[in-house]
């Protein structure tokens, strides 16, 4: 049944709507977000997949919930969940000798390049290819499976959450926005913020009439430099994925941005009287959110009130890390992807590990409902970077693990 639909045509086709989230200050963005969930919809539909549209924050956040129309309804039902946002992708790439446009794909020597080929839109073509493997075997189906298709998990998985608070609820979880190289166990917990600075604007020519708080800040962040060691230091239970440097997961601290804020002019001869700095904090699966942010917070004001300057930090996303509670469910989702490996003729087997970055298990854990990951993204497809690609035998791969975890 799989003839029908072609899982590389449609992923071009998805990997061709910018549908980019981010955030401008504390503020989400979202662009095509009606435009790339229309275009799964109406795909869905014309497959004979019955579709139920839900639009989640007064229609802001488009989500899908596709199923097998004649799946058993009796029996435990199990959701795999995507999403359809992207990171933000400025182009030209080079890829392959060739200058590319990040949403205009490119498909060359058994890979999809282009933004979201690989995060996260080769997992919804790759359901879909598995639910049309399934069709004529629904009776024998040991699940009744579903795909889950939402946005803004690339900010701190809004659509999911916002879906589960509606009351939706499924026996078990497979978050499809993972690794294929191993399943997971269990994943990071994330925190995003900001750290501002001011001092006082002036003249560059005159330096002692100003503050310069990008000089303050430079100084700030080079005292952060050993909380980030502090976190290194931090060591979970769960097994890193294959090629880690670290055996076990570990707590991680990142500054990811440094800028000026709209309301400061960018000029060589003016100093500035505020700057920002964007950091990525990772929490081990099972830490405690409240715990990390408390030493972040003492640290913070502890190493301010040293350096005697003015700065605040302010959190914009915080989520906890997860993971895995049944064993059972695990063995059984490892033995699905094991066999799946033999069948893709992909060297090698998956393992167990848990995932250096967060998604969107955490809000299913939550509720308490068994969650486990495994998905299409390889090591090294350059997820969130310049030339994003996936595997087109990964997308295979993982319509066989369907098909061997369900029938």
């Amino acid at each position: 049944m799989s003839s029908a639909f072609d899982p590389v045509k449609f992923l071009v086709e998805l990997v061709r709507i910018p549908s980019e989230s981010s955030y401008q200050g504390s503020v989400i963005v979202r662009k095509n977000y009606r435009e790339v969930s229309d275009l799964i919809e109406k795909t869905a539909t014309e497959l004979g997949l019955s579709v139920t549209r839900i639009d989640l924050l007064g229609g802001e956040i488009p989500t899908l919930l596709i199923g097998l129309q004649n799946a058993p309804k009796s029996r435990p039902s199990l959701a795999f969940v995507t999403h359809y946002d992207v990171v933000p992708a400025k182009g030209p790439w080079e890829v392959e000798g060739l200058k590319i446009d990040p949403y205009e794909p490119v498909v060359k020597g058994g890979k999809v390049y282009g933004r979201g080929a690989a995060d996260d839109k080769s997992a919804i073509a790759s359901v879909l290819d598995g639910f049309m493997a399934l069709k004529g075997s629904e009776d024998k189906l040991r699940y009744n499976p579903f795909l889950i298709v939402t946005g803004d998990e690339e900010v701190g998985g809004t659509g999911i959450k916002a879906l589960l608070e509606q009351g939706y609820r499924w026996d078990k979880v497979i978050i499809v926005d993972s690794g294929s190289e191993y399943v997971s166990v269990g994943a990071s917990g994330v925190v995003h913020g900001w750290i501002k600075v001011r001092g006082k604007s002036g003249h560059a020519g005159y330096p002692h009439a100003a503050r310069n708080a990008v000089e303050d800040l430079l100084k700030l962040l080079a005292e952060l430099q050993a909380f980030k060691s502090m976190r290194s230091g931090k060591i979970s239970r769960q097994p890193s994925p294959p090629g880690s440097p670290v055996p076990k997961v570990w707590g991680r601290f990142s500054v990811t941005v440094v800028k000026l804020p709209e309301h400061e002019p960018e000029k060589h001869n003016r100093i500035p009287g505020e700057a920002w700095a964007g950091f990525d904090m990772r929490l081990l699966p099972e830490e405690r959110i409240e715990e990390a942010l408390s030493e972040l917070y003492s640290y913070f004001s502890s190493t301010v009130a040293k350096l005697g300057i003015d700065a605040s930090l302010e959190i914009i996303s915080a989520q906890p890390g997860w993971f895995a509670k049944n064993n059972a469910f695990v063995n059984e989702v490892l033995n699905a992807a094991k066999k799946a490996y033999m069948q893709a003729g992909l060297p090698g087997e998956p393992v167990l590990a848990a995932e250096l970055g967060g998604n969107d298990g955490t809000h299913f854990d939550v509720y308490g409902m068994d969650v486990v990951a495994f998905g299409t993204i390889r090591g090294g497809t350059n997820i969130h970077s310049e030339g994003e690609f996936v595997y087109i035998e990964d997308m295979t791969m993982f319509k066989h693990f369907m098909s061997n975890l369900l029938l």
